[in-house]
């Protein structure tokens, strides 16, 4: 009994590490933004990562089918989903702001195009699409706010801006409940 217990739990580890362990590269895909090293950001308590790679993706669409279709719809056509919040203090702040102007340089020279921008005393955002003939294939978001967190958001895949928003909300993604 031992022994195929044993196999039993061997068998499940193998199986999940192929749907999980799997590291695929996003790098060549034209909606992925590389964010470079943000260890350095890392000076305040608050430190948020989230990666949500496409097998990942898949299985919430298969869940979401019965009760939101329109979510899994949504989710379906992503690849990635990549996250970064930081807490913003005086350590790191001019670091996050430069971080931001080298992103907003890096993806104006490769066809991005810039969809909103803001700017007062208590925000600084900024959202950014790729297209290509089949619509929208990526979104970065770079948000600074006044509760002196920033956010860095990449979605790649196939995107419908007019639900974007309802994916912010359900996954708690700074920045992209505004775009509903």
């Amino acid at each position: 009994m031992k022994l195929l217990s044993r196999f039993i739990i061997v068998l499940i580890l193998i199986s999940f590490s192929q749907v999980t362990g799997q590291k695929k590269d996003y790098s060549n895909e034209p909606g992925y933004i590389e964010f470079g090293d943000m260890s350095s950001l890392e000076s305040g308590e608050m430190v948020t990562e989230v990666l949500l790679e496409d097998n990942l993706l898949q299985m919430v669409a298969k869940l979401a089918q019965a009760k939101e279709p329109e979510l899994a719809s949504l989710v379906n056509g992503l690849k990635l989903i990549k996250v970064n919040v930081f807490e913003v203090n005086n350590d790191n702040r001019a670091q996050i702001k430069s971080k931001m102007k080298s992103l907003q340089n890096d993806v104006s020279g490769k066809g991005w195009d810039r969809i909103v921008r803001v700017k007062d005393k208590e925000e600084t955002a900024d959202v950014f699409i790729k297209t290509s003939g089949d619509g929208i294939i990526g979104l970065l978001v770079m948000s600074l706010d006044e509760d002196n967190e920033a956010a860095f958001v990449n979605i790649v895949g196939n995107i419908n801006l007019e639900t974007i928003g309802k994916l912010g909300e359900k996954f708690d993604i700074p920045s992209l409940d505004s775009l509903q």
